[in-house]
């Protein structure tokens, strides 16, 4: 296992900075998943603790070590690519043995680990094929068998279940986390999906623009998003932000809009950014606040139903409820929302109040 430390590093591309001043500690054993959008920085900083790119300023600590300038094979990490990057002339047996034959491994000990390795991924069977006799799915598993033969102390891990179908990513998640417990090395994954950040990570950081917006737990990004773009970057259905003001009484208004908020929530008067995620609604009960709104649109999901919904003059909303609600479009409904369980942005900054 290893700590990586990334004191301000910054990546420029010109005139383009791409990572800017990173400041981020990755503890040992830790599953840490960068997230966010194309563009935002999160590849650029896997592939500067990787080695694979020169970090124009800062250091790069692994466990206390300056390695800012070190080569990528003298780091030991091993790398996860969205492209799998197998040899297409070997088998299987020879693409996971190839990097402890670069160590001049003896035989006997490749053999082994291969074999073991082969067992924990289930791809035992598959050994003497070729990346081109293999699924999706089962290359992907030869990429991490390639990685684990190593035993590094870091793995490094670029978007590697986006070319997968839904069932195959779901999987590979899964079997991913199991590695993880097992190994108990220091994982870096990079992904744009919500839904990997939320079940793999110990702790995730939410890039926009080079910037990290929000370093947390998955529960505490989800429950006090930093600002109205990291409150907006997770969660599907997408939460609801609405931009009013706070009325004279406390309560949040727009316009014929109202909903009441937890006392002493924001000064009167203050512009403000409501958040209200699609899943916080429920049946009336004492305490909760009352929203009304016009069914325009029902989504039936099976296991759930989506509701588009206007509330007061124009203020659309979605609205996530139990699969048995029997809601009609065109129907006027009357559902409870829990006021601590709103969360309150500045307008100007779209920062948490």
């Amino acid at each position: 296992m290893a700590t990586i430390t990334c004191e301000r590093i910054t990546k420029r591309y010109g005139g383009v900075v791409a990572v800017d001043a990173l400041d981020l500690t990755i503890r040992h054993g830790e599953f840490m998943v960068l997230l966010g959008p194309s563009g935002c920085g999160k590849t650029t900083t896997l592939n500067m603790i990787a080695g694979l790119e020169e970090i124009s300023e800062g250091r790069l600590l692994f466990d206390d070590k300056d390695v800012t300038w070190q080569p990528p094979h003298k780091r030991e990490v091993a790398m996860v690519f969205q492209s799998y990057a197998l040899y297409p002339n070997k088998t299987v047996r020879e693409n996971i043995a190839f990097p402890l034959q670069l160590r001049r491994t003896p035989r006997e000990e490749i053999t082994r680990a291969v074999t073991e390795v082969a067992e924990q991924l289930e791809i035992g069977h598959l050994l003497d094929r070729r990346p081109s006799q293999l699924s999706g799915g089962q290359r992907q598993r030869v990429a991490l068998g390639r990685a684990i033969v190593r035993k590094p102390s870091v793995f490094l891990m670029d978007e590697p279940l986006s070319n997968l179908d839904a069932t195959l990513r779901l999987s590979m998640r899964s079997l991913i986390k199991h590695l993880h417990h097992r190994l108990r090395a220091t994982f870096v994954y990079v992904t744009h999906d919500q839904a990997e950040a939320m079940t793999l990570a110990d702790r995730i950081a939410v890039m926009k623009g080079g910037l990290v917006q929000q370093l947390d737990t998955p529960e505490g990004i989800y429950a006090r998003p930093a600002n109205t773009f990291v409150a907006a970057f997770l969660g599907s259905p997408q939460i609801n932000l609405v931009q009013g003001e706070i009325a004279p009484d406390g309560s949040f208004a727009r316009g014929a809009f109202r909903l009441a908020l937890p006392p002493g929530a924001a000064q009167p008067g203050r512009a403000v950014t409501l958040g209200l995620r699609p899943e916080d609604v429920g049946t009336l009960a004492p305490g909760l606040a009352r929203l009304e709104a016009r069914v325009d649109l029902v989504s039936p999901l099976g296991s759930e139903t989506h509701l588009e919904v206007v509330a007061g003059d124009d203020v659309k909303l979605t609205l996530r409820v139990p699969k048995e609600w029997r809601a009609q479009e065109g129907q006027v409904i009357a559902v409870g929302v829990d006021p601590a369980r709103l969360h309150l942005f500045d307008a100007t900054t779209d920062a948490r109040l």
